[in-house]
């Protein structure tokens, strides 16, 4: 097991609130950081926790305001084992897809091929719709509509040269760049996907040259994610690169739990092939 796993792990316990995790250590537990943490440390209080959290229309995530937002279900169904409050979670995903907008010539999409959003009624964007696709290809590869809906999505917002920007590909006739975080995002969804060759191959080229300049450890950490499940060597340069975010004080635990789970054996419950 390697070090940065068992350091990362093994502060990441320690971040815990009560049974579960939230956004930062000893805060009141979220959707979100508790399913991430669920699948790094294969920790069954956190899943039972995520259980009860569960809403009655199968989704997981937080009310802000008239906001409700649903982003953690993908991440909450792959934490959960197989039952009911799995297959609710994914029965969710399929029947949310994010608004469908208009064709627009100063924010160019497909409208055929919404994505799905961070909050219920809303425009897709990157992350989400990478989220939905892993979880319905790891999960339920049944769902072809959805799958093939999210990897159009990703391929009509894929950034000129690879990789993706938060949400569109351009805007008012200006390209946007890609992120690392982003980018990896969409990697860890697309990965091992036949039909999503052409957008894996410019993502990781898009990915080489944004991670060392994007060092953040949630940047780091979803990379290292990218790179061990496409099973790249930049995969050691990486984990190289976050041993020193360990060191400094204490971050959030989204980014704690990527970490964790990016370096350990949690990751094959990301694993997907075809």
């Amino acid at each position: 097991m390697s070090s940065l796993f068992e350091r990362s792990a093994e502060t990441l316990d320690r971040s815990r609130s009560g049974d579960a995790f939230g956004p930062t250590p000893g805060a009141e537990p979220e959707p979100e950081p508790t399913a991430l943490a669920a699948i790094a440390l294969d920790d069954d209080a956190a899943r039972s926790w995520l259980t009860g959290a569960q809403r009655p229309d199968g989704s997981f995530g937080l009310t802000a305001g008239p906001v409700e937002n649903d982003a953690p279900t993908g991440l909450a169904a792959l934490a959960l084992p197989p039952g009911d409050e799995r297959e609710r979670a994914l029965d969710h995903l399929v029947a949310t897809p994010a608004l469908t907008l208009p064709p627009d010539p100063v924010v160019p999409h497909d409208p055929n091929v919404p994505g799905w959003g961070w909050a219920l009624g809303t425009a897709g964007w990157v992350e989400p719709t990478a989220r939905a696709l892993l979880a319905f290809r790891r999960l339920r590869p049944g769902a072809t509509t959805e799958i093939a809906g999210a990897v159009g999505f990703l391929a009509d917002r894929e950034a000129v040269g690879g990789g993706w920007n938060f949400g569109n590909r351009s805007v008012y006739y200006v390209d946007l760049p890609p992120f690392g975080q982003t980018t990896a995002a969409g990697l860890i969804g697309l990965h091992g996907l036949v039909s999503g060759y052409g957008l894996v191959l410019r993502g990781v080229d898009a990915l080489r040259r944004l991670w060392p300049l994007e060092r953040g450890p949630l940047t780091l950490a979803m990379s290292l994610a990218a790179f061990r499940l496409l099973d790249l060597a930049d995969a050691e340069d990486l984990e190289h690169a976050l041993e020193p975010t360990l060191d400094a004080p204490p971050m959030d635990v989204i980014s704690l739990a990527w970490i964790a789970l990016a370096s350990g054996p949690g990751l094959s419950e990301l694993a997907v092939t075809g």
